[in-house]
Protein backbone atom coordinates (compact mmCIF):
# COMPACT_ATOMS: atom_id res chain seq x y z
CA UNK A 1 0.00 0.00 0.00
CA UNK A 2 1.28 3.25 -1.06
CA UNK A 3 0.77 6.70 1.37
CA UNK A 4 2.09 9.74 1.41
CA UNK A 5 0.80 12.71 3.17
CA UNK A 6 1.65 16.42 4.98
CA UNK A 7 -0.97 17.38 6.78
CA UNK A 8 -0.08 20.59 8.58
CA UNK A 9 -2.16 21.92 10.81
CA UNK A 10 -4.59 19.67 11.76
CA UNK A 11 -6.59 21.45 14.72
CA UNK A 12 -9.69 23.03 12.41
CA UNK A 13 -10.27 19.34 10.88
CA UNK A 14 -13.14 17.57 12.10
CA UNK A 15 -13.63 13.95 11.79
CA UNK A 16 -16.54 11.45 12.08
CA UNK A 17 -16.41 7.25 11.91
CA UNK A 18 -19.27 4.85 11.87
CA UNK A 19 -19.80 1.49 12.32
CA UNK A 20 -22.21 -0.76 10.52
CA UNK A 21 -23.75 -3.96 11.31
CA UNK A 22 -22.01 -7.26 10.26
CA UNK A 23 -25.05 -7.70 7.42
CA UNK A 24 -24.00 -4.17 6.17
CA UNK A 25 -22.08 -6.14 3.64
CA UNK A 26 -24.86 -6.81 1.55
CA UNK A 27 -25.75 -2.89 0.99
CA UNK A 28 -25.13 -0.90 -2.12
CA UNK A 29 -23.12 1.63 -0.35
CA UNK A 30 -21.85 1.49 3.70
CA UNK A 31 -20.42 4.84 5.04
CA UNK A 32 -17.30 4.33 6.79
CA UNK A 33 -15.76 8.23 7.33
CA UNK A 34 -17.03 11.71 6.77
CA UNK A 35 -15.50 14.86 7.93
CA UNK A 36 -13.72 18.28 7.15
CA UNK A 37 -10.30 19.15 6.27
CA UNK A 38 -9.28 22.98 6.28
CA UNK A 39 -5.71 22.38 4.92
CA UNK A 40 -3.19 25.21 3.64
CA UNK A 41 -1.04 25.38 1.28
CA UNK A 42 1.24 22.56 1.54
CA UNK A 43 -1.41 19.82 1.87
CA UNK A 44 -1.18 16.43 0.13
CA UNK A 45 -1.85 12.79 0.09
CA UNK A 46 -0.68 10.58 -2.46
CA UNK A 47 -2.03 7.24 -1.98
CA UNK A 48 -2.98 3.47 -3.64
CA UNK A 49 -3.85 0.71 -1.97
CA UNK A 50 -7.01 1.58 0.45
CA UNK A 51 -10.31 -0.28 0.58
CA UNK A 52 -12.75 2.35 0.37
CA UNK A 53 -14.20 4.95 -2.02
CA UNK A 54 -13.91 9.09 -1.28
CA UNK A 55 -16.53 11.56 -2.05
CA UNK A 56 -14.66 14.84 -1.81
CA UNK A 57 -16.70 18.49 -2.03
CA UNK A 58 -15.04 21.61 -2.11
CA UNK A 59 -16.25 24.64 0.39
CA UNK A 60 -13.67 27.14 -0.68
CA UNK A 61 -9.99 27.66 -2.06
CA UNK A 62 -8.95 25.48 -4.68
CA UNK A 63 -7.92 21.91 -4.49
CA UNK A 64 -6.17 19.27 -7.58
CA UNK A 65 -7.21 15.50 -8.02
CA UNK A 66 -4.64 13.38 -10.06
CA UNK A 67 -6.57 9.72 -10.68
CA UNK A 68 -6.83 7.44 -13.74
CA UNK A 69 -4.47 9.36 -15.85
CA UNK A 70 -6.58 12.64 -15.48
CA UNK A 71 -6.27 15.90 -13.52
CA UNK A 72 -8.88 17.81 -12.47
CA UNK A 73 -9.53 20.90 -10.55
CA UNK A 74 -11.67 21.41 -7.66
CA UNK A 75 -12.58 25.21 -7.09
CA UNK A 76 -15.70 25.78 -4.89
CA UNK A 77 -18.59 24.12 -6.37
CA UNK A 78 -16.79 21.34 -7.47
CA UNK A 79 -16.94 17.28 -6.80
CA UNK A 80 -15.33 14.36 -7.16
CA UNK A 81 -16.01 10.27 -6.54
CA UNK A 82 -12.70 7.83 -6.59
CA UNK A 83 -11.34 4.42 -5.55
CA UNK A 84 -9.29 4.51 -2.98
CA UNK A 85 -7.69 1.53 -4.30
CA UNK A 86 -6.17 2.93 -7.65
CA UNK A 87 -3.41 5.46 -7.56
CA UNK A 88 -4.49 9.25 -6.61
CA UNK A 89 -2.95 12.22 -6.03
CA UNK A 90 -5.12 15.20 -4.34
CA UNK A 91 -3.40 18.13 -2.39
CA UNK A 92 -3.90 22.37 -2.24
CA UNK A 93 -3.80 24.25 -5.13
CA UNK A 94 -3.03 28.08 -4.21
CA UNK A 95 -3.27 29.03 -0.37
CA UNK A 96 -6.06 27.17 0.66
CA UNK A 97 -8.52 24.24 0.46
CA UNK A 98 -11.45 23.30 2.72
CA UNK A 99 -13.17 20.36 1.75
CA UNK A 100 -15.84 17.89 2.88
CA UNK A 101 -15.01 14.75 2.64
CA UNK A 102 -16.69 11.06 2.79
CA UNK A 103 -15.26 7.35 2.71
CA UNK A 104 -17.69 4.71 1.86
CA UNK A 105 -17.76 0.98 0.44
CA UNK A 106 -20.56 -1.35 -0.40
CA UNK A 107 -21.65 -3.84 -3.08
CA UNK A 108 -22.66 -1.23 -5.83
CA UNK A 109 -19.54 1.48 -4.72
CA UNK A 110 -17.43 0.35 -7.76
CA UNK A 111 -20.14 0.12 -10.26
CA UNK A 112 -21.04 3.69 -9.82
CA UNK A 113 -17.60 5.19 -9.67
CA UNK A 114 -16.93 3.71 -12.58
CA UNK A 115 -19.90 5.22 -14.41
CA UNK A 116 -19.37 8.34 -13.13
CA UNK A 117 -15.81 8.67 -14.10
CA UNK A 118 -15.40 6.61 -17.20
CA UNK A 119 -12.12 5.89 -18.15
CA UNK A 120 -10.62 9.04 -15.91
CA UNK A 121 -11.74 11.60 -13.60
CA UNK A 122 -14.59 13.95 -13.78
CA UNK A 123 -15.30 16.72 -11.57
CA UNK A 124 -19.26 17.31 -10.96
CA UNK A 125 -20.97 20.63 -9.99
CA UNK A 126 -21.94 20.75 -6.19
CA UNK A 127 -23.28 23.28 -3.99
CA UNK A 128 -21.03 25.21 -1.79
CA UNK A 129 -23.71 25.03 1.28
CA UNK A 130 -24.57 21.55 0.64
CA UNK A 131 -20.28 20.72 1.51
CA UNK A 132 -20.57 23.19 4.48
CA UNK A 133 -23.71 21.17 5.59
CA UNK A 134 -22.31 18.01 5.33
CA UNK A 135 -20.28 17.10 8.22
CA UNK A 136 -23.28 18.23 10.57
CA UNK A 137 -25.79 16.35 8.14
CA UNK A 138 -24.03 13.22 8.92
CA UNK A 139 -23.24 13.56 12.32
CA UNK A 140 -26.96 13.51 13.17
CA UNK A 141 -27.36 10.74 10.62
CA UNK A 142 -25.23 8.59 12.77
CA UNK A 143 -25.97 9.09 16.30
CA UNK A 144 -27.98 6.46 17.06
CA UNK A 145 -26.17 3.46 14.83
CA UNK A 146 -27.95 0.10 13.79
CA UNK A 147 -29.70 -2.12 10.85
CA UNK A 148 -32.59 0.89 10.28
CA UNK A 149 -29.44 3.68 10.21
CA UNK A 150 -27.63 1.53 8.21
CA UNK A 151 -29.94 1.23 5.60
CA UNK A 152 -30.68 4.84 5.85
CA UNK A 153 -27.34 5.77 5.00
CA UNK A 154 -27.10 3.24 2.33
CA UNK A 155 -30.22 4.84 0.71
CA UNK A 156 -28.40 8.72 1.72
CA UNK A 157 -25.47 7.63 -0.37
CA UNK A 158 -26.92 5.93 -3.40
CA UNK A 159 -29.06 9.78 -3.68
CA UNK A 160 -25.74 11.76 -3.19
CA UNK A 161 -23.85 9.66 -6.18
CA UNK A 162 -26.59 9.49 -8.15
CA UNK A 163 -27.27 13.19 -8.34
CA UNK A 164 -23.90 13.42 -8.68
CA UNK A 165 -24.16 11.21 -11.97
CA UNK A 166 -27.57 13.02 -13.45
CA UNK A 167 -25.17 16.29 -13.10
CA UNK A 168 -21.82 15.04 -14.68
CA UNK A 169 -24.39 13.68 -17.76
CA UNK A 170 -26.07 16.30 -18.29
CA UNK A 171 -23.21 18.67 -18.33
CA UNK A 172 -21.54 16.67 -20.71
CA UNK A 173 -24.50 16.03 -22.90
CA UNK A 174 -24.86 20.20 -23.38
CA UNK A 175 -20.95 19.95 -24.04
CA UNK A 176 -21.32 17.51 -26.64
CA UNK A 177 -24.00 18.34 -28.24
CA UNK A 178 -23.55 19.57 -31.53
CA UNK A 179 -20.58 16.62 -31.52
CA UNK A 180 -23.47 13.88 -31.33
CA UNK A 181 -25.86 15.74 -33.54
CA UNK A 182 -23.07 14.95 -36.33
CA UNK A 183 -22.70 11.74 -34.88
CA UNK A 184 -26.20 10.93 -35.59
CA UNK A 185 -25.92 12.41 -39.56
CA UNK A 186 -23.07 10.68 -39.78
CA UNK A 187 -24.46 7.40 -38.63
CA UNK A 188 -27.88 8.44 -41.14
CA UNK A 189 -25.61 8.72 -43.89
CA UNK A 190 -23.55 5.61 -43.48
CA UNK A 191 -26.57 3.02 -42.82
CA UNK A 192 -25.58 0.09 -45.20
CA UNK A 193 -21.83 -0.04 -44.12
CA UNK A 194 -20.17 -1.56 -40.78
CA UNK A 195 -19.85 1.18 -38.02
CA UNK A 196 -18.56 0.45 -34.67
CA UNK A 197 -18.69 3.00 -31.47
CA UNK A 198 -14.95 2.83 -31.46
CA UNK A 199 -14.48 4.42 -34.45
CA UNK A 200 -17.48 6.51 -33.87
CA UNK A 201 -15.71 7.06 -30.25
CA UNK A 202 -12.40 8.16 -31.91
CA UNK A 203 -13.80 10.46 -34.62
CA UNK A 204 -15.06 12.45 -31.80
CA UNK A 205 -12.46 12.47 -29.55
CA UNK A 206 -14.06 11.16 -26.69
CA UNK A 207 -13.74 7.13 -24.65
CA UNK A 208 -16.68 4.76 -25.55
CA UNK A 209 -17.84 4.91 -22.29
CA UNK A 210 -18.32 8.42 -22.56
CA UNK A 211 -19.00 8.67 -26.25
CA UNK A 212 -22.20 6.33 -25.74
CA UNK A 213 -23.39 7.76 -22.38
CA UNK A 214 -23.67 11.39 -24.29
CA UNK A 215 -24.93 10.27 -27.25
CA UNK A 216 -27.47 8.78 -25.68
CA UNK A 217 -28.01 11.83 -23.25
CA UNK A 218 -27.84 14.00 -26.39
CA UNK A 219 -30.33 11.83 -29.02
CA UNK A 220 -32.31 9.89 -26.34
CA UNK A 221 -31.23 6.31 -27.47
CA UNK A 222 -27.81 4.24 -27.77
CA UNK A 223 -25.86 4.42 -30.94
CA UNK A 224 -26.44 0.71 -31.41
CA UNK A 225 -30.21 1.27 -31.24
CA UNK A 226 -29.87 4.36 -32.96
CA UNK A 227 -28.43 2.83 -36.13
CA UNK A 228 -31.10 -0.52 -35.45
CA UNK A 229 -34.26 1.78 -35.54
CA UNK A 230 -32.57 3.83 -39.07
CA UNK A 231 -32.00 0.05 -40.94
CA UNK A 232 -35.41 -1.38 -39.93
CA UNK A 233 -36.96 2.28 -40.85
CA UNK A 234 -34.48 1.20 -44.40
CA UNK A 235 -35.80 -2.14 -44.48
CA UNK A 236 -39.34 -1.20 -44.52
CA UNK A 237 -39.34 1.14 -47.10
CA UNK A 238 -37.36 -1.60 -49.45
CA UNK A 239 -40.26 -3.95 -48.89
CA UNK A 240 -42.98 -1.25 -49.91
CA UNK A 241 -41.27 -0.33 -52.91
CA UNK A 242 -39.14 -2.87 -54.16
CA UNK A 243 -39.20 -6.92 -55.00
CA UNK A 244 -35.86 -7.81 -53.79
CA UNK A 245 -35.95 -10.77 -51.63
CA UNK A 246 -34.91 -10.78 -47.66
CA UNK A 247 -31.00 -11.65 -48.39
CA UNK A 248 -31.02 -8.39 -50.60
CA UNK A 249 -32.22 -6.10 -48.44
CA UNK A 250 -30.18 -7.35 -45.88
CA UNK A 251 -27.13 -6.40 -47.54
CA UNK A 252 -28.93 -2.48 -48.66
CA UNK A 253 -29.47 -1.98 -45.08
CA UNK A 254 -25.72 -2.77 -43.83
CA UNK A 255 -26.62 -6.20 -42.14
CA UNK A 256 -24.51 -9.48 -43.49
CA UNK A 257 -27.09 -11.84 -43.08
CA UNK A 258 -30.85 -12.05 -43.44
CA UNK A 259 -31.08 -13.30 -39.80
CA UNK A 260 -29.67 -9.83 -38.48
CA UNK A 261 -32.17 -7.74 -40.09
CA UNK A 262 -35.03 -10.54 -39.27
CA UNK A 263 -34.25 -10.55 -35.63
CA UNK A 264 -33.95 -6.86 -35.17
CA UNK A 265 -36.94 -6.10 -37.24
CA UNK A 266 -39.28 -8.55 -35.53
CA UNK A 267 -38.17 -6.71 -32.05
CA UNK A 268 -39.33 -3.33 -33.09
CA UNK A 269 -42.36 -3.95 -35.38
CA UNK A 270 -43.63 -7.37 -33.42
CA UNK A 271 -43.15 -9.11 -37.22
CA UNK A 272 -41.06 -10.69 -39.31
CA UNK A 273 -39.89 -8.95 -42.96
CA UNK A 274 -41.91 -11.27 -44.83
CA UNK A 275 -44.71 -10.79 -42.76
CA UNK A 276 -44.70 -6.92 -42.95
CA UNK A 277 -44.27 -7.07 -46.63
CA UNK A 278 -47.46 -9.30 -47.19
CA UNK A 279 -49.46 -7.21 -44.63
CA UNK A 280 -48.92 -4.33 -46.85
CA UNK A 281 -49.59 -6.52 -50.38
CA UNK A 282 -52.89 -7.59 -48.70
CA UNK A 283 -53.16 -3.62 -48.17
CA UNK A 284 -52.89 -2.39 -51.54
CA UNK A 285 -55.23 -5.11 -52.70
CA UNK A 286 -57.90 -4.07 -50.26
CA UNK A 287 -57.45 -0.53 -51.03
CA UNK A 288 -57.54 -1.14 -55.06
CA UNK A 289 -61.13 -2.66 -55.05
Amino acid sequence: MLLRYEMGDESANKNGFYTAGRESVLLPFKLMQFGEFHCGSRYYTEREGMDAFLFAATISGCGIMRYAGTEVLLPPGKAAVIDCSRYQYYGTKGEGWDFAWIHFSGTAADGFVRMLNGSGLRAADWEIWRAQELFGELSALTAKPGRQTDLMLSLWLHQLLGEMLQIAENRAAVRYQEEMLEAAAYIRENVSRPLRVAELAKRFGLSEYHFLRTFKSVIGQPPYEYLTLLRVNAAKQLLAGTSLNIGEISAEVGYPDPRSLIDNFKRHEGKTPSAFRRELLRGTMNTEK
